[in-house]
């Protein structure tokens, strides 16, 4: 069962708080999730702005069912989030974006 602590991200002038992983075994459940380069195109993709099941499915030639499961990871990892209008990238998934995936 993964935990959500909320913790202020030092580099947002924003007052959202980032979700993060309280145990090790969180942790390397998120950077299992996203050892899936197809996973990390869709959090890419949706870090570009908020996406519904459809648009991530047709951007990445995929069939809806294989997207919503391969998003369902990605909301367990706690790198994106449902919204109302479709899902959006977490201050997590951004920063792991910003600072992991960037950097290879």
């Amino acid at each position: 069962m993964t935990t959500i602590v909320n913790i202020q991200d030092a580099n947002s002038n924003s007052a959202e708080a980032a979700n993060w992983w309280e145990s090790a075994e969180d942790h390397r459940f998120a950077l299992e999730v996203l050892q899936l380069r197809l996973r990390r195109k869709i959090l890419k993709a949706i870090a570009g702005g908020m996406k519904s099941n459809e648009l991530i499915a047709k951007e990445l030639d995929l069939g809806v069912a294989l997207a919503e499961y391969h998003l369902q990871m990605l909301e367990k990892a706690l790198v994106i989030e449902r919204t109302q209008g479709g899902w959006r990238a977490t201050t997590t998934g951004q920063l792991y974006l910003k600072n992991v995936e960037e950097r290879q």
